[in-house]
């Protein structure tokens, strides 16, 4: 969804009804989230050509971690993910650094050479928070205008657009 469970279900059902909208939100999710979720367009592509250019690739979600991982084993892309991190995993949730910090750990690779990959503002806020570069796509709820008020480092409306040849740093 872009936004974390907690304070938008809070908003929509009240504080006090909070903790039960998101239990009843994640058990329905752990029932529907096979069937409803797929690949978007030029993902498996992108994937593809970064691993064959031995890029290390890890997720940080605000998801459940272990549905993620099942998640990712369904579309059958959990193979392309050195890491995969999210809720209930013992780290903060974005916009906290505490995931990405993690997987900068875990891989070594340099907050210099790293970027996040993300449709949202809080991966916006997530990347600016662990110091590390930000390439938003507009492939989720949040339109190209609204990312774009995020002032992420890089910005497109589609996965499809980055490619080998963009100027990113990402398809190269």
């Amino acid at each position: 969804m872009g936004v974390p469970l907690e304070g938008l279900l809070g908003q929509l059902f009240g504080k006090e009804n909070e903790e039960e909208a998101i239990a009843l939100f994640r058990n329905r999710y752990k029932e529907v989230c096979f069937e409803k979720t797929s690949l978007i367009k030029g993902v498996r592509e992108l994937l593809l050509y970064l691993k064959e250019e031995k890029k290390s690739l890890s997720v940080a979600t605000n998801k459940t971690g272990s549905i993620s991982r099942k998640l990712l084993e369904h579309l059958e892309i959990d193979g392309f993910f050195d890491y995969v991190y999210g809720v209930f995993d013992g780290l903060a949730g974005k916009p906290s650094p505490e995931m990405i910090n993690k997987i900068v750990e875990k891989t070594a690779v340099p907050k210099t050479s790293t970027i996040l990959i993300g449709d949202s503002p809080i991966d916006i806020m997530a990347a600016k928070n662990a110091g590390i570069h930000i390439c938003s796509v507009a492939s989720g709820n949040h339109t190209f205008e609204e990312l774009k008020t995020y002032n992420p480092d890089y910005l497109f409306a589609a996965i499809s657009e980055l490619s080998p040849n963009d100027n990113t740093g990402v398809g190269r």
